[in-house]
């Protein structure tokens, strides 16, 4: 998991264009007539609208690993806010867990460094309502945690 493929427009069902995806998951295998096709899971990534999560039916002897220099780092895309490492919104899971490790000792720090991230971010997604970008920024903290 973690991979990322590269499939032409022919070898997956259900979009058009080349495809670019970090495997999340990996699922059943299908018999047709022109060979095994493989569901995956994933986020595509490279999509002009951000990167968003998909499913998609892929010819299986066409499934192609893309060399990766290094992991990518969980940091915000703008304007998006969508992670670099994942896709999903930032501050994802993986740094969200980073961030309590980084500032075990120092709430407030961290309280000030995702202020400032949400006053960066609330300029970039403007239709986003005020509540909501807060509870993506600070309704993860545990209180007193």
């Amino acid at each position: 998991m973690g991979d990322v493929v590269e499939l032409s427009e022919q070898n997956y069902c259900y979009g058009l264009g080349m495809l670019t995806l970090r495997i999340e998951k990996l699922g059943r295998r299908e018999q047709h007539s022109d060979g095994v096709w493989i569901h995956l899971r994933g986020v595509e990534l490279g999509h002009p609208s951000g990167s968003r999560q998909r499913r998609v039916l892929a010819r299986l002897d066409a499934v192609r690993v893309r060399p990766l220099r290094a992991p990518a780092a969980h940091v915000p895309v703008r304007p998006g806010w969508e992670c670099a490492g994942c896709g999903r919104p930032w501050p994802c899971p993986d740094r969200r867990e980073r961030l309590l490790s980084d500032y075990a000792g120092n709430r407030a720090a961290l309280g000030v460094y995702l202020g400032l991230q949400l006053v960066d971010a609330s300029s970039d997604l403007r239709h986003h309502p005020a509540g909501d970008l807060y509870a993506r920024f600070f309704g993860w903290l545990r209180p007193g945690g």
